[in-house]
């Protein structure tokens, strides 16, 4: 090197440092991200109540993962094999999260088959299916119902939904004239003969109910405490002639003021650094919500758990309703328990339930034990009457030795 120009060794010298301080950025952003996307990934088994950072990792898991998809076409493009293999093999480890957040069912799920005998003939049993529908009606889509005649757009979509059972959360209905509870009763009764509605806490028209075209045989609150913020209650159906457990529950919200919620919403619009300070103010007051909510699931989970030595064997499950908790949350996690998820066994995609900018997340969930099978779930992108969109899942009823 000694022999050849200066001006070629000192070119030499800037090409080996632009070239190490290349290869060292590459390394340490794919070291930083297969260390970021894991711990997104698994926040859920982290309550918040033991590192309050773990829920909001969970939050931005899908723009981590986001990244890390665009970060490993960038490194297979410029061929840097080692570090794509290592962003590939993080990704491998964390597949099951990844399935859950954004599961890829190409249409319907079969249905099982049964084959009996009868009378020396074999044939086929019947299936039996169910539908179900749960929606957050933001205030019955934020209809005056104290008018007189007036029409409820979420309740005629309910009512013509072909549903079986229809679990509303944010019910709301006149008290003195004009849509009362018994007015709006009355629209359904044809359809849905059977009915039963909570309220909330501290409200008098207002609360989460329940429409079935199945008899119900009991209901019962859930947190007998009067708390101001743990909306749920527990019926059994008879469905099909089976006795079947139905949870509607509406856990609390993420407590972000409407001054925060538009300085998000304008952030995304136009970006403004002096308005950093107050988004922090925003993200600092959705700590106490996770909280709140893991000791929400875990009433709820205490309840069905007692419920459950009531009955000599168990019976078919379903929880569903607005859990305001992404697939990635401690809350989600414990609520969801041995049961399975129907958006992972049917669903297609994100399956984004909540479209207030810029929070899109799933935070309606709809959980179903063994005895039941996702056939079908679609998110009712069309029906935009409310700021959560409705979930209308399909299942079918096993029999009991299945």
């Amino acid at each position: 090197m000694a022999a050849l120009p200066y001006w070629r060794r000192a070119a030499k010298v800037i090409y080996w440092v632009f070239q190490r301080t290349w290869h060292t950025t590459l390394s340490v952003l794919t070291l930083l991200d297969i260390i970021l996307l894991p711990i997104s990934a698994y926040s859920d088994l982290i309550s918040p109540t033991v590192w309050i950072v773990a829920p909001f990792l969970g939050l931005v898991f899908g723009i981590i993962l986001l990244l890390t998809l665009f970060w490993l076409t960038f490194l297979l493009v410029t061929r840097h094999w080692v570090l794509a293999i290592a962003v590939s093999l993080m990704m491998l480890i964390c597949s099951g999260r990844i399935w859950r957040y954004c599961p890829m069912h190409f249409g319907p799920q079969e249905a099982l088959t049964n084959v009996v005998e009868q009378n020396g003939e074999v044939k086929l049993a019947p299936i039996d299916t169910l539908r179900v529908l749960t929606y957050n009606t933001c205030g019955m889509g934020k209809a005056k119902v104290r008018e007189e005649n007036i029409k409820i757009p979420v309740m005629e979509m309910a009512r013509t939904s072909g549903a079986d059972i229809i679990c509303l959360q944010e019910y709301v209905f006149s008290t003195k004239k004009g849509m009362t509870e018994q007015a709006i009763r009355n629209l359904l009764k044809k359809e849905y003969p059977y009915y039963h509605m909570l309220l909330n806490a501290g409200r008098n028209n207002c609360g989460i109910a329940l429409f079935s075209k199945w008899p119900i045989l009991m209901t019962e609150k859930i947190d007998k405490k009067e708390k101001d913020y743990c909306w749920a209650f527990y019926c059994e159906l008879n469905v099909h002639g089976r006795t079947m457990g139905v949870v509607n529950c509406h856990l609390s919200h993420n407590a972000i003021s409407e001054k925060n919620r538009k300085i998000f919403h304008d952030q995304i619009k136009s970006f403004r650094a002096d308005s950093l300070t107050q988004m922090e103010e925003g993200l600092r007051q959705l700590g106490p919500s996770f909280r709140l909510r893991t000791e929400q699931v875990a009433t709820i989970r205490r309840y069905l758990a007692e419920r459950a030595k009531k009955h000599k064997k168990p019976i078919p499950l379903l929880i569903c309703g607005d859990m305001n908790d992404t697939p990635t949350s401690f809350a989600y996690r414990i609520m969801r328990g041995d049961l399975d998820d129907t958006w992972e066994d049917a669903g297609l995609g994100l399956g984004i339930t909540f479209r207030e900018m810029p929070f899109y997340f799933r935070i309606d969930h709809l959980f179903h034990s063994k005895h039941l099978r996702a056939l079908d779930v679609k998110v009712m992108r069309d029906i935009k009457y409310s700021d959560h969109y409705p979930v209308m899942a399909t299942y079918q009823l096993l029999s009991a030795d299945e």
